[in-house]
């Protein structure tokens, strides 16, 4: 706007040099990057299809002088800015690749492992360990644990906006137990919700709660505008690192279990694998006859049960032809006696599919008692039910 002078066209060349810079550090820096990758941090605090448009509202008029030259090159230069802007609007908008969110949610995770945050959660679990658990969680604390970190999680906040869409929240019944929660918890009647848009990026494998990357990626990447975005990143990252240090320590366990079973000569394993898939088959689920008799609770009465006084029994049938048959429709009448699950033999039989004819199951099913570990299960299933 200033009146031409024998130092425009230097000042106009200066302006170009700048404005073709920063052309060039946005290509460099942020548009090849964002070619290769999604990042969360680059449209913080910009909207770049706006920007582009104010950069090409600064052109400059011609005035009829001796710098209309220059004033060219600016434009042309700020149309080389403008198009660059709007190349990464259009980048940050294209869809991505598993493997880029993977790479973003593995940046993420080394970002948060490196901090005090992470050292503290460490140095917090294993006082947990030591002084709650005295050094050898069990099972039930290791479960309850793992839902207490989910409940911290959800009351943080984090996956609240996707909750609010939900309108019915898909139940994994044989996975996390929630309702042992107090009525009054300020969660109750949405903990399902939050659990259902965890499992969007969480898998349940084995027993275990595992992330999965490319969806925990995509999900920090779609979320990246939303208020708090950073503090719920950071607390999934927390609280899924707490859950992932309890289930090593459960994998230990099951390893110790497995181990204590080859020192021991028994080849226990086989049926006590055998046995718990058995019990967490969807005809379970149908003839059960309460929710508390989930994933959890038949693999820790197996695992009981294998670790008796009648284990080496049950392992010595196992290995003989045609008895694994007969030991699981011992243990399913059993079941069915104790009140665990309901319905006729027949239909329980029917629904197992265990054997080609399901009256063959039937009738081991109530054959079940003259089973010398009966009354162990008897025991084992009048103190579970006993238990609140």
């Amino acid at each position: 706007m200033r009146k031409t002078t024998a130092g425009t066209q230097f000042r106009l060349m200066g302006l170009m040099a700048d404005i073709n810079e920063v052309t060039a550090q946005l290509s460099k820096e942020v548009l090849e990057r964002l070619r290769q990758e999604a990042a969360l941090d680059v449209d913080a605090d910009i909207d770049y299809c706006e920007s582009s448009e104010q950069v090409m509202a600064m052109e400059l008029a011609a005035r009829g002088d001796e710098a209309d030259p220059q004033r060219q090159l600016i434009n042309e230069a700020l149309g080389e800015l403008s198009n660059v802007l709007l190349q990464i609007d259009e980048q940050l908008g294209r869809r991505h690749k598993d493997e880029e969110y993977v790479r973003l949610y593995e940046h993420e995770k080394r970002r948060y492992l490196s901090t005090g945050t992470a050292r503290r959660a460490r140095k917090t679990f294993e006082e947990w360990m030591y002084n709650v658990c005295y050094g050898t969680p069990t099972l039930d604390d290791i479960n309850d644990y793992v839902t207490e970190k989910l409940l911290n999680m959800f009351a943080k906040g984090v996956f609240a906006t996707q909750v609010e869409h939900i309108q019915r929240a898909k139940r994994y019944p044989d996975e996390i137990d929630f309702e042992q929660m107090d009525d009054e918890h300020k969660l109750r009647g949405t903990v399902y919700k939050f659990y259902a848009a965890l499992r969007k990026v969480v898998d349940w494998q084995d027993g275990e709660l595992v992330v999965n990357a490319a969806r925990a990626g995509q999900h920090f990447y779609s979320c990246r505008h939303d208020d708090n975005a950073k503090a719920h990143r950071n607390a999934f990252l927390q609280y899924m690192h707490k859950i992932d240090m309890a289930q090593q320590e459960l994998r230990k366990l099951r390893q110790d279990e497995e181990d204590m079973e080859t020192s021991s000569g028994l080849n226990t394993f086989a049926p006590s694998k055998h046995l718990k898939v058995l019990l967490q088959q969807e005809w379970f689920e149908i003839h059960r006859t309460d929710k508390r008799y989930d994933q959890q609770w038949t693999e820790a009465f197996i695992s009981a049960l294998m670790r008796s006084e009648h284990g080496q029994y049950i392992a010595e049938q196992w290995s003989k032809n045609k008895r694994q048959d007969f030991i699981r429709g011992c243990v399913l009448g059993l079941l069915k006696d104790g009140g665990v699950i309901k319905g006729s033999m027949d239909s329980i039989a029917r629904s197992a599919g265990v054997c080609e004819n399901y009256r063959t199951l039937s009738r081991y099913m109530g054959q079940c008692m003259q089973e010398p570990y009966a009354e162990w299960v008897k025991a084992y299933l009048q103190q579970s039910l006993s238990t609140p």
